[in-house]
C-alpha cells in the first residue's frame, strides 16, 4: 500500500497567494467603488474561496492498494474508490493533448460509459505526481516509435 498526502508546504505557498488574492481584490474594489463595506465583503469571498478550496478540497490522500484499487481520501473520510484496471489514467484531458506546465491533474476515463473525470493532485510534491502517473500507466514511456513501411506507387 502506498499513500500520497497532500504537502503542508504547497499548501502553505498557496494560502499566501490566497492572502494575496484578498488583498489584491480589497484594494481594486475599494478603489472603485469608494466603499469599504464592500471592499471588506470582496475581500472576504475571495479568502473565504482560498480557503475553501486549499484546506478542503485539495488536502486530500491517495493511497493505491495490493488489490489494484485507488482510494482518495479527505480527512481521514474515503470520498472515492476506484478500481485501476477499469479506467484509462492520463495526465491530459481527452479533449486536449497539451497541458500547462502548473497542471497537475490525474484524468480518467471510465472503460464502459467513456465518462472523464479528473483528481486534482495540485497540493501533491512533484515527484509523488510523477511517480503516481507511473504507477497508474499515465506517463508515456521512452519507447522507440513503431516504423510503418509504405508503399510508393
Amino acid at each position: 500500500m502506498k499513500e500520497y498526502k497532500s504537502k503542508f508546504t504547497t499548501m502553505i505557498v498557496q494560502s499566501l497567494l490566497g492572502l494575496f488574492a484578498t488583498w489584491f481584490v480589497y484594494n481594486l474594489v475599494g478603489k472603485l467603488t469608494h466603499s469599504l463595506l464592500f471592499a471588506i465583503i470582496a475581500g472576504f469571498i475571495v479568502l473565504t474561496f482560498f480557503v475553501y478550496k486549499v484546506f478542503y478540497m485539495d488536502f486530500i490522500t491517495i493511497i493505491l492498494t495490493e488489490d489494484k484499487k485507488l482510494l482518495i481520501k479527505r480527512f481521514g473520510k474515503i470520498i472515492k474508490a476506484l478500481c485501476i484496471d477499469s479506467y484509462i489514467w492520463s495526465e491530459y484531458s481527452k479533449y486536449s493533448n497539451k497541458k500547462d506546465a502548473d497542471d497537475q491533474d490525474i484524468y480518467y476515463v471510465n472503460k464502459e460509459t467513456g465518462q472523464e473525470a479528473s483528481i486534482d493532485c495540485t497540493n501533491l510534491n512533484s515527484d509523488d505526481y510523477e511517480e503516481l502517473l507511473t504507477v497508474l500507466g499515465a506517463k508515456n514511456q521512452n519507447t522507440e516509435p513503431v516504423k510503418v513501411e509504405t508503399i510508393k506507387k
